[in-house]
């Protein structure tokens, strides 16, 4: 006979039908409450041999004091790459910048690629496929009387 399949939440909350295979796994996967009372001498694990073990005292509760608090400063992020706005043109053509997307051939958007890589490795300006694209356009549109 097929059992209907149920939630993982239904199944829990419904304890009293489970088999006790299903409840000996879940209780397995739960975390073992922290005693405040010492474990029994008989539950205690047995310490590894004084070879392996290393040579640090534990400081006594005598010994700790009071903890000072510590003030932390706030983290300073560091700019990633270049500042927001900026391009490897020159000032004189420097413009406000605005998101645009477009829809290219592939062969167009590779070889601007290729291009800007071969460029930068050159250090030749413009490198970055932006102000490629930018400064062909431009020129294209003042060719055209744009």
């Amino acid at each position: 006979m097929k059992t209907e399949r149920r939630s993982m939440t239904a199944a829990l909350q419904s304890a009293a039908d489970l088999p006790p295979e299903a409840i000996a796994l879940i209780k397995a996967g739960t975390p073992k409450p922290l005693s405040v009372t010492a474990p029994a001498v008989s539950e205690a694990p047995e310490p590894p041999p004084p070879a392996t073990m290393p040579s640090v005292a534990e400081p006594s509760v005598e010994t700790l004091g009071e903890v000072e608090p510590v003030e932390f400063a706030p983290l300073q992020r560091r700019p990633r790459g270049r500042p927001k706005g900026s391009v490897s043109r020159p000032v004189e053509t420097l413009g406000r910048l605005v998101g645009t997307s477009y829809r290219l051939p592939e062969d167009l958007v590779f070889r601007v690629m290729k291009a800007s890589a071969e460029r930068k490795i050159r250090k030749i300006q413009p490198w970055s496929q932006q102000d490629i694209v930018a400064e062909a356009l431009n020129a294209w549109l003042q060719s055209a009387g744009y």
